[in-house]
């Protein structure tokens, strides 16, 4: 899969301090993982000295939350490009797997925590979870609204638990491979959420 979330910004010392800590974070964070980076790898990064880093920043594990906070908005941004098109609630919630897949598995931040620790990386994943899942349920119930008006979902589906229970179940197809399907073949996917996940609210 291509990496299709924003990186992050160009490093540059125009850019307003914050903006540039968190860069230099993320750039240290992918390289050496979340355990391995210490906060002098950031001041260095970001051509602070560690007394102007500790003014934004306490510690790094705020500075970690910073950083995943700014990754999981440019994550909500990324489906709401990629589903502004899509017709169907069937091609939006592929879209929207797509992206999970890859914001999960791709991003370079998770992959240098899930191949340097992946005990912390699961355990990231479980602290940071009820926070990504109201998101994404946030992000999906404009879809199911959109689905009603257009007859493509019944008209006694309630929205907000419609689109949790679409997102447990991404979740589900995302966290946990596939044994009769291959999850990352579109045309697969798009059958499977036709047979399987979409009929519950038609």
């Amino acid at each position: 899969m291509s990496m299709s979330i924003r990186s992050g910004a160009e490093m540059s010392t125009t850019a307003p301090t914050e903006e540039r800590i968190l860069d230099a974070a993320r750039s240290c964070f992918s390289r050496f993982g979340l355990h391995k980076t210490v906060m002098e790898d950031i001041a260095r990064e970001a051509d602070l000295s560690r007394g102007s880093l500790y003014r934004y920043f306490p510690d790094k594990e705020s500075l970690y939350r910073a950083v995943s906070a700014r990754e999981t908005k440019y994550f909500i941004d990324d489906i709401a490009r990629r589903t502004a098109r899509a017709r169907s609630l069937e091609t939006k919630i592929e879209r929207v797997l797509v992206a999970a897949m890859e914001f999960l598995y791709d991003n370079p931040i998770n992959a240098a925590m899930a191949a340097t620790d992946p005990e912390a990386f699961a355990a990231t994943l479980s602290t940071n979870g009820r926070d990504l899942l109201a998101l994404a349920v946030e992000a999906i119930i404009p879809m199911v609204h959109e689905a009603i008006e257009a007859g493509e979902v019944r008209a006694d589906v309630d929205p907000p638990r419609a689109a949790e229970w679409i997102v447990r179940m991404a979740l589900s197809l995302i966290s946990t491979p596939s044994v009769t399907f291959d999850r990352d073949d579109p045309v697969e996917l798009r059958r499977f959420l036709g047979d399987f996940l979409l009929p519950g609210l038609t």
